[in-house]
């Protein structure tokens, strides 16, 4: 098992190794992250190539790592504790150098063994949300305690770094479908991020986690929705818990398509879901840059993926795209360009990729060393949002 954890010293020894890269704190006066990092979703220890991709990003300047306990069933996690663990040995980086973090919440393939097993020995896990066939959810002090044990195991790790819960809406969605109230299911919502929230302190204080936080799909909903995750609501929790809470980061979809991240006015005194995060100092995580949800349909952000007259159709949205802010005009590709759009928003932390392969990294290394200055872009979002 690797000691210790990242650091603010470590990483910022770190970015001095890559000065051609830019990095921030993931939290106030708080160890230092690459402006991209290496998302874990399609990861998996059993594939070199996915091995290679990570030590490559690693030894490159991206130092934060985005994984969960049911990416790969597991494999991912254990990607990244092999990667680590083979770079600390050989002494090509240092653990207070990287900054891990990690997800929980679903229960799928052996953690969906493990809970119906426990179901027939009679000790089921508490407040277990039954959301599909070889589905369930749960963010119970329990089962977070349990996860916590395995996924530092699989981590070969003594800390992780962040500790979010993954999703933990799927609760409001079981909620909507069993016809409980909205103002019912939002109580009991709440509550149970409390209790997880209570529990993910004593972990800090343990050593096992340094901050904790949540992922949410839902954070950047309209208010009215019924499976909107209020972040105003969330970190009312934390602040009564304790003022020195470690509630520290959020997680969500922010992409050329998802834009209400920054687009939609649902929080107090009329501020964006990213507005009110940085007033509030939280470290900012976006995912699925490349793979937007639209309309109930993927769709990617990248050429590679596209045919005959899709072709022309990319092209076409890059363009407009680019037209909206002339630092993002002679941007080679669309996903790099969906990649500058999201670390040029001020208040973004740092923006999850996939990077699967040696070329993704390769490809993401390229855009992070261009310069880029982070302002106010929210008139550009909402004109992105009307394309």
């Amino acid at each position: 098992m690797i000691k210790g954890s990242a650091t603010l010293q470590g990483t910022m020894n770190y970015a001095e190794k890559h000065p051609l890269l830019v990095y921030q704190p993931l939290v106030p006066e708080g160890m230092h992250i690459s402006g991209a990092g290496f998302g874990c979703y399609r990861v998996d220890v059993r594939v070199p190539e996915h091995q290679q991709a990570l030590t490559k990003a690693l030894l490159s300047g991206i130092n934060l790592i985005d994984t969960s306990a049911n990416y790969a069933d597991g494999g991912s996690e254990r990607l990244v504790g092999k990667v680590l663990e083979d770079l600390v040995l050989a002494g090509e980086i240092q653990r207070d150098e990287v900054v891990v973090v990690s997800k929980v919440g679903y229960l799928q393939g052996e953690n969906y063994q493990l809970s119906q097993e426990r179901k027939k020995a009679g000790r089921p896990f508490k407040e277990l949300v039954l959301y599909d066939e070889g589905l369930e959810h749960c963010i119970h002090p329990d089962f977070l305690a349990e996860q916590l044990t395995r996924s530092l195991e699989r981590l070969g790790l003594e800390t992780v770094d962040c500790y979010l819960l993954h999703n933990p809406e799927y609760y409001l969605n079981w909620a909507k479908q069993e016809k409980v109230s909205k103002a019912e299911a939002r109580s009991e919502y709440l509550g149970r991020i409390r209790g997880a929230f209570l529990h993910l302190e004593g972990e800090v204080r343990l050593g096992r986690i340094n901050y904790y936080g949540l992922s949410s799909n839902t954070f950047p909903r309209p208010q009215s929705h019924y499976d909107f995750t209020s972040l105003a609501d969330i970190w009312d929790i934390a602040q009564s818990i304790s003022p020195d809470h470690h509630f520290r980061v959020i997680q969500f979809p922010l992409n050329l398509f998802e834009t209400a991240g920054v687009t939609e006015k649902n929080q107090p005194d009329g501020k964006s879901l990213v507005e009110f995060a940085v007033g509030k100092s939280l470290g900012i995580l976006t995912n699925r840059p490349l793979n937007a949800i639209r309309e109930d349909r993927l769709v990617r952000l990248t050429e590679n993926v596209y045919q005959g007259d899709a072709i022309r159709q990319v092209q076409e949205f890059k363009d407009k795209v680019a037209a909206l802010d002339a630092s993002w005009g002679k941007i080679p590709t669309l996903s790099q360009l969906a990649l500058r759009a999201l670390r040029s928003t001020a208040g973004i932390t740092a923006v999850l990729m996939g990077m699967r392969r040696e070329v993704y990294v390769e490809d993401v290394l390229h855009e992070l060393s261009q310069p880029c200055e982070a302002i106010d872009r929210r008139k550009t979002w909402g004109q992105i949002s009307e394309l």
